[in-house]
């Protein structure tokens, strides 16, 4: 979630995409060395806080499993047992060694925005540097901070979000591009997870923000500042430029085919017809819709509206707004567990993920990201993105 290259778009839009991109700013200016934002010891990235963050109860009940919680303001990511919150350990990610020391010191200085998930594999977009960190989940140590068995793979300019095809064989990755001067290097880098390399890569002349997929994974759906990009995923070509929706970024495929895509600018979501590449009708909801995750069943899409600090939940048979909930913090990231019964939602500026169940749409817990879940514990690590999985991560 960089800033933007134009300057003309919405300041809230603006100050959104900075609050995120700060975290890569303080690390890069660093250079090269560790900064305050990482701490390395085992025992926790603690926090001396401030007084502006709210207290969260460190619990909850849920399915057995795991969240993967990409913290970009901190470098790092939360392992947590969705069981009950418990927060397990506080990976570091992205963090590659100090060119030609001759040590192995570390560079504190990743900006892990988006995060994936297939299989036991997680990948995350390291904006700070340029590259997408893979992991294996399984392999995790509660022992070790440090992400044992990371490979980083060198993409393009400042990748914000990334999604895995449906059959696994690849990682799309939205280059964000540099954030002054025209044209844009934006573009989408093309991983195969069998080599974890860079396959291919297509240009852009704007922005890409976030990737979805059709259901066969024949088709890929990227927004950016132009509109909905419509890429076929076996040529790499762009077949549709949908415009006209108001600063999109997040977007979702419903099981159907049909796609739903946040348009900022106007509180709505934009539902577009994948066979006319059109939009087809709108949907009314909060300020600055961010992200949206759509039920497996596509009955359901939940929507953060961060500048409502809510949700809002809609139902696919009559693409109206059923319900609202409240969830103060400036809500941007929101994931379903596996078994669809709950709900996870990141807060940018609270550093609180709040957990809802699904059949009720009530709050049944929230933890702060960071260590301990002690007040202030989450200040300034801004939980950008969150996976979830039925497998246990190691420790819990």
């Amino acid at each position: 979630m960089a800033p933007r290259e134009s300057s003309n778009w919405r300041p809230a839009w603006a100050s959104r995409r900075v609050i995120i991109a700060a975290a890569a700013a303080i690390a890069l200016a660093a250079g090269g060395t560790a900064t305050g934002l990482a701490v390395h010891h085992p025992a926790g990235h603690g926090h001396a806080g401030s007084s502006k963050a709210r207290l969260a109860a460190a619990s909850c009940s849920g399915p057995a499993g795991a969240a993967y919680v990409a913290v970009a303001g901190y470098q790092a990511f939360d392992a947590v047992n969705t069981a009950n919150c418990d927060l397990v350990q506080q990976y570091n990610v992205g963090d590659g060694e100090v060119p030609n020391t001759g040590t192995s010191d570390t560079n504190y200085d990743s900006t892990d925005e988006g995060v994936t998930m297939y299989g036991d594999t997680l990948y995350f977009a390291d904006t700070g540097n340029d590259t997408v960190a893979v992991i294996n989940a399984a392999n995790l140590n509660v022992d070790n901070y440090s992400n044992p068995a990371e490979t980083l793979i060198h993409v393009g300019f400042n990748p914000q979000d990334l999604a895995v095809t449906p059959d696994g064989s690849q990682v799309w990755v939205a280059d964000t591009g540099p954030q002054t001067g025209q044209p844009s290097l934006g573009g989408i880098s093309v991983i195969s997870t069998a080599t974890d390399t860079v396959t291919s890569r297509l240009s852009l002349p704007t922005d890409p923000r976030e990737i979805a997929f059709s259901p066969s994974g024949s088709t890929a759906y990227v927004t950016t500042s132009q509109g909905l990009y419509v890429i076929k995923t076996a040529t790499l070509k762009v077949v549709a430029v949908i415009p006209g929706l108001g600063n999109p970024e997040g977007v979702a495929v419903a099981p159907n085919g049909t796609v739903y895509v946040t348009n900022t600018v106007q509180s709505l979501v934009d539902v577009i017809s994948a066979a006319a590449n059109r939009v087809a009708r709108t949907i009314k909801v909060g300020q600055m819709p961010w992200q949206l995750v759509i039920s497996s069943d596509g009955s359901k899409v939940y929507v953060a509206d961060g500048d409502s600090n809510a949700i809002s939940v809609i139902a696919t048979a009559s693409d109206r707004v059923t319900d609202t909930m409240s969830d103060p913090g400036d809500p941007v990231s929101v994931a379903l567990t596996p078994d669809g019964s709950q709900l996870w939602v990141g807060g940018l500026t609270s550093g609180i993920v709040t957990v809802f169940d699904t059949s009720s749409d009530s709050l049944v817990g929230s933890f702060n990201v960071g260590y301990g879940g002690e007040a202030n514990a989450g200040d300034g690590e801004e939980p950008t993105g969150i996976v979830l999985t039925t497998t246990p991560t190691p420790g819990s």
